[in-house]
């Protein structure tokens, strides 16, 4: 990165950051608690709609997660279509075939059944309804902010079945170009989910360890909008709140995920987090999480987990005082510590975090011959996002040998 676009880019980031206090709220219609999912198609057919198209992918077709709600679609005498081949990381072809269903069996709403993935599908299937012309690599680009819209939308059900990604609450979607290896995103305020179902059962069968990575997944978006110059009081208030309800009830759904008031607690938490990344966006973080676990196949929590320790140390003083009020709110500040020391405890309890559950420090897979690529897809993905600080490739490459784990620049194990 060329020293002279620092200043343009910090001009453009508080351009961006002031401008979301003039993004009109994206609100919807939730649904929460236990067995909540089992009132949707009574609620679709009260919305006036007569065949939805259910996006999901086959393991949790293969779990029988979607037998519930197929089971009240069948009581009330409802048809309905499944797309069931949305994989981890949705792909343009994943897009094209369930739109494709969705037209031939002349469907009318869509929900998106699952974690992140199908989610995200759903939401651009519904964009490419209003927009038959415009294949999926056509809506969007790496931190292109696209209007892809031209009339109302199908009406979009969103329900998460882990407490992470946030997909629910956001106005975007991350699609996979498999033919040139890169992940680009749709943004479009028409493309927020209109009905939002929180049904902590859903989450009941999540094994522990993705139970974990999709909970850092959460805390990294609610804490990266707190540090952010998009911030707000709304937000703020969501991710103190999000923040202290991961920390606090982890340990019971790790150890116990039958554990249905804990869950509750956790896909709450992950629905605040996801207010916040709509709204103050986020940093650093997930574009090293993008990149890298898109070049590597490797899960998006367990990326996340490892490299936001080292993001936010590189933010330095910047973020002393913001982190530090988190310590305090988690609980792991102590009487007569200044702010930098605060901070150094609530990264010190993401890194106990990624040690206790699993979720690991470094990133091994890494290829040093793979830096420069990987650090011209950070930058060009963080541009609009008004981060703390503007990284240089310095920056950058150092984060990486430390999260590849070089034996001269290990993190803590």
């Amino acid at each position: 990165m060329m020293p002279f676009r620092k200043p343009l880019l910090r001009i453009f980031k508080t351009i961006m950051a002031k401008s979301m206090y003039l993004v009109p709220p994206q609100i919807s219609t939730v649904e929460q608690g236990p067995g909540s999912v089992k009132k949707l198609p009574a609620l679709i057919r009260e919305k006036g709609f007569r065949k939805p198209l259910v996006v999901t992918d086959s393991i949790l077709m293969k779990m029988n997660l979607l037998k519930g709600l197929f089971r009240e679609f069948d009581a009330i005498g409802m048809e309905y279509a499944v797309y069931d081949g949305v994989l981890p990381n949705p792909t343009i072809e994943n897009v094209e075939e369930a739109y494709a269903l969705y037209a031939r069996n002349g469907c009318d709403a869509i929900i998106g059944f699952g974690g992140g993935s199908p989610m995200d599908t759903a939401k651009v299937v519904a964009a490419r309804v209003v927009r038959p012309g415009r294949t999926a690599d056509r809506l969007g680009g790496y931190f292109k902010v696209t209007l892809p819209v031209p009339k109302r939308l199908p009406r979009i059900f969103a329900v998460p079945t882990t407490a992470g990604t946030g997909a629910e609450t956001t106005s975007a979607a991350v699609v996979t170009d498999v033919r040139k290896n890169i992940k680009f995103t749709v943004n479009d305020f028409a493309i927020h989910p209109h009905y939002i179902v929180l049904d902590p059962e859903l989450t009941l069968g999540l094994p522990p360890f993705f139970t974990a990575i999709t909970a850092m997944d959460a805390l990294s978006h609610a804490t990266e909008g707190y540090i952010g110059g998009a911030r707000c009081k709304k937000t703020d208030d969501h991710t103190e709140k999000a923040v202290k309800m991961i920390f606090d009830n982890i340990d019971r759904v790790f150890k116990n995920g039958k554990d249905v008031k804990a869950r509750y607690q956790m896909i709450l938490a992950s629905y605040y987090a996801g207010i916040v990344l709509n709204r103050a966006l986020t940093g650093y973080v997930h574009p090293f999480a993008h990149k890298i676990g898109g070049l590597y196949h490797l899960p998006h929590g367990r990326v996340i987990g490892a490299v936001m320790p080292l993001v936010f140390e590189c933010y330095g003083a910047r973020v002393h005082k913001r982190l530090g009020r988190l310590a305090d709110v988690i609980g792991v500040s102590r009487a007569g510590m200044d702010d930098a020391r605060k901070a150094a405890a609530f990264i010190e309890a993401i890194r106990e975090f990624n040690r206790k559950f699993g979720i690991g420090e470094t990133v091994p897979e890494l290829r040093e011959k793979d830096f420069p690529a990987i650090a011209r897809s950070i930058h060009r993905e963080c541009i609009p996002y008004p981060a703390p600080k503007i990284m240089d490739d310095t920056d950058v490459f150092a984060i990486l040998k430390r999260l590849k784990g070089n034996q001269d620049n290990k993190t803590k194990k």
